[in-house]
């Protein structure tokens, strides 16, 4: 995995952490940033199946989703 800082590279690809949680809603909990597409959705991608496998909704989660290049 290749994480890196924002400013590092003049382009980079982002994974946003959302927090969620019954009766609260959600809120932005974290931002990572990769060198390459492939391996932020890959990252997003392993997150949630590692942490978001349950069959049912917890009451709390994190969840990561592709957010894109950013420049």
């Amino acid at each position: 995995m290749a994480q890196v800082a924002k400013n590092s590279l003049p382009v980079v690809f982002k994974v946003e952490l959302t927090e969620y949680e019954r009766g609260w809603g959600q809120k932005h909990c974290d931002t990572l940033y990769f060198d390459n597409e492939s391996e932020a959705r890959q990252y997003a991608t392993d997150y949630n199946l590692k942490h978001n496998s349950k069959k049912v909704v917890p009451d709390w989660y994190v969840a990561a989703s592709y957010g894109g290049q950013v420049s």
